[in-house]
């Protein structure tokens, strides 16, 4: 929750909300592989990854590199501005 980043994943048509386990999660996110782990196998293939920064700012090059990587949509919640940025592979 803010300030940190949420994160989750869209599977099977719904939103998966996933534990951030990253170093620094008030400025990056980590998926734990077992909150992905459980969407996968009760929710179905992974359609789009879902997280929000808390400060705004447009996608990080590692966030562009990551989706085009995994080869699925990103959805990333700007939050003082109230507005969604989608990435896609």
């Amino acid at each position: 929750m803010f300030p940190k980043e949420a994160c989750g994943v869209i599977a099977g048509g719904q939103y998966w909300r996933c534990r951030n386990i990253a170093d620094d999660p008030e400025k990056d996110f980590v998926l734990d592989p077992r909150d992905y782990l459980a969407a996968r196998l009760y929710g179905g293939q992974v359609q789009a990854i879902i997280h929000s920064h808390p400060k705004g700012g447009e996608p990080s090059v590692l966030d562009k590199k990551t989706c085009s990587h995994m080869e699925i949509p990103w959805y990333i919640y700007l939050m003082p501005d109230k507005k969604w940025s989608i990435i896609n592979p």
